[in-house]
């Protein structure tokens, strides 16, 4: 994946704490496909924040987390991080990341949304879907009445 340096407002993006930043970093660049903008040292001179990019405006930051936060709880519970696919087929991705060694959870499947998707947990349970559109010809209203069966 080419590296991503250009900086610009964001107008939204999540935080992750992580239990292990240097693993989820490599994991989301090497194994993944995002790219490492940059990572900003922490108290030891550790890292304390690693900036993420998988396309333009689709940005996240990975923050460590404290030891005693993982000991009550699962950091990835109930948050889901859905990315367009863009440069490759879902297919392809799909492919791309089992020989990778991540496991694809679900998918790819086509849903009755219009899209195209896999799902795959990152080493601290965050849900990522990495989607297609299937049919970018059908209008919104459409894809919502097929969606929603009153079709």
């Amino acid at each position: 994946m080419p590296h991503h340096t250009e900086f610009y407002p964001m107008p939204m993006f999540p935080t992750l704490s992580v239990g292990d930043i240097d693993l989820s970093t490599s994991w989301y660049t090497d194994k993944v496909g995002f790219s490492l903008v940059f990572s900003m040292p922490g108290p030891g001179g550790n890292v304390g924040l690693a900036h993420l990019r998988w396309r333009k405006y689709a940005d996240l930051l990975l923050v460590p987390g404290t030891n005693s936060a993982y000991a009550t709880h699962s950091k990835g519970t109930g948050i889901t991080l859905s990315f367009l696919v863009e440069t490759e087929t879902v297919d392809n991705m799909a492919a791309r990341l089992e020989e990778s060694g991540v496991e694809i959870e679900e998918g790819p499947v086509n849903r009755p949304w219009n899209t195209r998707d896999i799902f795959i947990l990152d080493p601290d349970g965050y849900r990522l879907i990495f989607f297609e559109p299937i049919d970018i010809s059908r209008n919104f209203e459409d894809v919502i009445e097929s969606a929603s069966g009153r079709r």
